[in-house]
């Protein structure tokens, strides 16, 4: 499997973290987007050279398709679990409000 931004083809080197709208920061491809701190599953994600949002499934290669509106279904409902025990991500510093995506770069 290569990784690597479907606009201008960068390659993240492991150093690359993005950051969750929680303030947690991590290599985003180590864990297919879902960010480890809450559990936010990232359908977007920027490349850190072009500057340009992309689809996260997209800068996979060579796999299989999958199914993003069934995942965040899935998402959405944990979410609202966990918004009944008080429990959530506010917005942190760098975060656009588009839709869900990674962020900011750091």
């Amino acid at each position: 499997m290569e990784i690597y931004c479907p606009e201008c083809e960068w390659e993240p080197p492991s150093s690359a973290t993005w950051t969750c709208e929680c303030g947690h920061s991590w290599h985003t491809f180590d864990t297919h987007g879902r960010c480890p701190e809450c559990g936010t599953v990232w359908r977007e994600t920027q490349c850190h050279e072009c500057r340009a949002w992309s689809p996260h499934h997209d800068w996979y290669h060579d796999l299989p398709p999958v199914d993003v509106d069934a995942v965040t279904e899935g998402q959405e409902a944990s979410r609202r679990n966990e918004a009944s025990i008080g429990r959530g991500c506010v917005a942190g510093p760098g975060y656009a409000g588009r839709g869900r995506r990674t962020a900011s770069l750091q």
